[in-house]
């Protein structure tokens, strides 16, 4: 069941071809029918799912020198999710009367329709089952989801009728959004993780920044967008660097990934430089126990043993719009460009940097760029994605 519910993801890593997409709808609807109507372990689904979907979580620890805790945190993961599943399943099972169908499916095609919008441990809520869709001939919207779920049972009823509703699924729109009006280069980096915070590579690094730059001019660009992190250092505490990409940005936008020293606290943030003025937009919200630590006590004893004495990274109060050329864009740094909260923005046009460098190898990029394209779609935005460790994409 946990292989089905994955499956989709891990095609997806072959691309978006019409033979993956294809592949990705039968696997969808069979994988919906089979944990709505055949009798197997909640808690096993589970724990298969969070450990399919999340083991990448883990990764991120080989950097902070606590690579022996990985099996720990992937176990965690498994038992955390398949927990929910077992309690939701046994609340469900609570209602004994069956209609043509027990009442308990019913109530998880419900859930998996509507629930998974509320699942969100530590605030991490990329358990979606629209992910399922994103890379198939579906539509990746609620609507997709219900008609799905219906027909699953109308085919367990043996009613001809699904096929009407799968009929009906298949052909509903994708909106497809325009472009804007300016000429847009992405930059991709490779920088291993390693040796991204590593003071001696920092200066490697801040010299090809500006050869991808030159080279985004040269190309007649008008805006260039590099990763998250690609000026590895409180940037505004630098003021030669600055200096020298406001008079860059005479001649094209730029818009990089940095940090932000301000009243003595540490920024995720971007930096905006466009005719020779700057704009620096914080991260409005952090990656839990990557950025900050989601729990109401012991914050400082949690850095202090596992991280280091690290500090929580501050937050703006809001997520950060700006304008180039009178076109306005949202602001996303890498966990924020898969939060709901930002799509209901109003600007239709999304800039996001991450730094994927974390968690390769593995499916995490892939994930991401699955809920973005979800996001996107059920929210009619162009997305454009500069990343550091995959290859950077736009999504419209």
């Amino acid at each position: 069941m946990a292989i089905l519910f994955s499956l989709p993801i891990y095609l997806s890593i072959f691309g978006d071809f019409q033979a993956i997409k294809l592949i990705n709808s039968f696997i969808a609807i069979i994988a919906i029918y089979l944990f709505l109507n055949i009798k197997h372990s909640f808690f096993q689904t589970g724990f298969f799912i969070g450990v399919f979907w999340f083991w990448w979580v883990a990764l991120s620890f080989r950097y902070y020198n606590l690579s022996y805790i990985i099996p720990f945190v992937i176990l965690f993961l498994g038992i955390g999710y398949g927990s929910i599943f077992w309690v939701l399943d046994k609340l469900f099972k609570l209602i004994k009367k069956d209609f043509f169908i027990p009442v308990s499916s019913i109530l998880w095609g419900v859930f998996l329709v509507f629930g998974f919008d509320y699942i969100r441990p530590f605030t991490f809520d990329w358990l979606k089952p629209e992910v399922l869709l994103a890379n198939s001939f579906f539509a990746p919207f609620k609507t997709t989801l219900i008609l799905i779920v219906i027909a699953s049972f109308l085919f367990k009823l043996k009613h001809p009728g699904f096929i009407i509703l799968l009929a009906i699924a298949l052909f509903i729109p994708t909106p497809k959004e325009n472009l804007p009006p300016l000429k847009i280069k992405l930059i991709t980096t490779y920088v291993p993780q390693e040796k991204k915070w590593d003071k001696s590579y920092i200066p490697i690094e801040v010299k090809n920044n500006f050869q991808y730059i030159n080279s985004a001019i040269k190309e007649k660009n008008d805006v260039v967008v590099l990763p998250e992190s690609a000026f590895p250092l409180f940037l505004n505490t630098y003021p030669d660097l600055m200096n020298e990409l406001q008079k860059l940005s005479q001649k094209i936008t730029i818009i990089t990934g940095a940090l932000h020293l301000k009243d003595k606290k540490f920024y995720n943030s971007t930096y905006i430089f466009e005719k020779g003025k700057v704009t620096i937009l914080d991260k409005h919200i952090l990656v839990p126990f990557g950025e900050y630590i989601p729990l109401p006590i012991f914050q400082k004893e949690i850095n202090q043993i596992f991280f280091g004495g690290a500090t929580d990274y501050a937050t703006s109060k809001n997520f950060g719009i700006f304008s180039i050329n009178g076109i306005k864009f949202i602001n996303a740094i890498c966990y924020e460009a898969t939060t709901k909260e930002l799509y209901n923005l109003k600007p239709k046009y999304i800039i996001a940097l991450s730094n994927d460098a974390w968690f390769m190898p593995s499916i995490q990029p892939i994930l991401q760029k699955l809920l973005i394209t979800v996001y996107a779609k059920q929210h009619k935005k162009v997305v454009f994605h500069s990343i550091n460790g995959y290859k950077s994409y736009i999504i419209k």
